[in-house]
């Protein structure tokens, strides 16, 4: 059995939570972004490269996931309903697996699905060639909204496909039966360094779902209610955003039936515990506002808000005792026309330290926040500060907003007040024969583990099986009622957990 001692790693400035801490070695990257249809930026450059040569044709106008190697050079991508690999070819089985009853119609009708980070790729924690892709499904409300009332997951296996990745699971619900904020799934790394939160926000309500994801597989969901709800059927979920280093959630809401009506509702977050707290509320619109707040971000060292209707861009002090006293207008829209109005929209935060902000219409353009961790006017923000092509009806454009919705993966390990915690591998005393399976397997053990508790557990977190050994070296276990996929097997002693995993063909 191994021990591994987690490390007290505490971080206070932002570039360490991008380029890592410790010397650890990650397995992914945030430097690469596919931006739109036939663009890229390249981080691994200083200042940042426009990547021409990308020949992605599809949209990726709203829900944008990706994932990079460790170097920094894109493994995949997908917009919500298609999954494409790092040639810009779909992948086999990746095409519109999303079958939830109004997707199909909005494809036809837009080209794409208008949930903002509605989508969103996870390694898995002990396999360096699977990934998991969490999205949201598409339903219809009363009030007119197309909203998601699942959260859903396909697997992905980058060794296959000659090593540029194959769908082998699709359509596994995770999180299902309600209805969820359109604006929606975020994830931060654990405080443990290795596991995951997955974190997503109910409809008209102050209920948080958090999934935890480790070694054994996607748990079920934990709910917690804390702060405002909003009731108003015309509320528009803006994009919010998590802060770099994990510690804060920023989301806004607005009332399409009074512009001057918008809240952003900031809450700190435990990446131990999961548990959200310390909730605050900042309003971010006034009666000079003629559109609803679209975008909001927090500053690298979480210092500064930044808020955009679109036509303004609004910065707030959290250090002031009233934030909304300190309001700022650090820019206005110039009133330019590329292809369509630059608006300003999605906000995110970048590896070079820099804030990018896209456009809501279809241009080739970005605007960029230089110094978002200054006060005021020094913040620096320039609109139309990196052209990403022309447009000719074939070259590259970039197209409204996509920004990609990718969590840190360079946080390390905060001191959970854990002390050491004993894991195992699969080859640690615990072997699984036939892996893959067509009905039954047998755990062989390698130590005489009479009354071991033993566990199975489907994708979702669900508990199949619970068995006592009490047969020494050998336990089988029955799945020919199982449905194919991935099970996760965890056997309990009294000191010790290992876990594993099996395959039902």
């Amino acid at each position: 059995m191994k021990k591994i001692i987690i490390a007290i790693i505490i971080l206070y400035f932002s570039p360490l939570y991008w380029r890592g801490v410790g010397g650890e070695v990650y397995s992914q990257s945030n430097n690469y972004w596919v931006i739109g249809r036939n663009c890229g930026i390249d981080f691994n450059t200083n200042p940042p490269t426009v990547d021409s040569s990308t020949t992605n044709p599809y949209f990726l106008n709203q829900c944008n996931a990706m994932i990079n190697d460790k170097n920094g050079h894109l493994l995949f991508y997908a917009n919500g309903y298609r999954i494409f690999d790092k040639t810009y070819h779909i992948m086999p089985h990746g095409n519109n697996f999303d079958s939830s009853k109004y997707m199909n119609q909005y494809i036809a009708g837009g080209g794409y699905t208008p949930l903002v980070n509605g989508g969103i790729i996870l390694p898995f924690v002990k396999d360096s060639n699977m990934f998991y892709f969490f999205y949201n499904d598409l339903e219809y409300n009363s009030s007119g909204d197309y909203l998601p009332s699942k959260i859903r997951c396909v697997f992905v296996d980058r060794r296959l496909n000659g090593g540029l990745g194959d769908v082998t699971i699709r359509d596994s619900t995770i999180l299902c039966c309600d209805s969820l904020n359109s604006c929606n799934i975020f994830v931060i790394r654990h405080g443990n360094g290795k596991d995951w939160w997955l974190i997503a926000r109910r409809y008209q309500s102050n209920v948080f779902y958090k999934i935890l994801i480790d070694s054994v597989g996607i748990h079920q969901p934990i709910t917690q209610s804390i702060g405002n709800i909003y009731y108003d059927n015309n509320i528009y979920h803006g994009v919010s955003n998590v802060s770099i280093d994990g510690s804060k959630l920023i989301y806004i809401f607005n009332s399409l039936s009074n512009v001057h009506i918008g809240e952003t509702d900031i809450y700190d977050f435990d990446r131990c515990t999961g548990v959200l707290s310390n909730y605050q509320k900042v309003p971010s619109q006034d009666a000079l506002d003629t559109f609803p707040a679209l975008s909001v971000i927090l500053s690298p060292n979480n210092r500064f808000v930044y808020a955009t209707t679109g036509f303004k861009m609004y910065q707030y002090d959290l250090l002031n005792s009233n934030p909304y006293s300190s309001k700022i207008n650090v820019g206005n829209w110039d009133g330019s026309h590329l292809l369509a109005n630059t608006y300003f929209w999605q906000m995110r935060n970048a590896p070079d330290g820099k804030i990018y902000v896209s456009t809501y219409g279809s241009t080739n353009v970005l605007h960029v926040i230089n110094n978002p961790d200054s006060f005021g006017m020094a913040c620096n923000f320039v609109q139309k500060q990196i052209r990403v092509g022309s447009y000719n009806g074939t070259t590259i454009h970039f197209s409204d907003g996509g920004l990609p919705n990718m969590p840190n993966y360079k946080l390390g390990a905060l001191n959970c007040n854990v002390g050491i915690e004993n894991l195992s591998t699969e080859n640690d005393g615990l072997n699984i024969f036939p892996n893959p399976t067509h009905s039954s397997f047998t755990i062989n053990f390698s130590n005489d583990w009479n009354n071991a508790a033993i566990k199975v557990f489907n994708l979702t977190g669900q508990m199949i099986v619970e068995k006592q050994n009490q047969n020494g070296k050998q336990f089988s276990i029955d799945l020919s009622n199982q449905s194919a996929g991935i099970y996760f097997v965890e056997v309990q002693t009294a000191t010790n957990i290992y876990r594993s995993k099996v395959v039902k063909e």
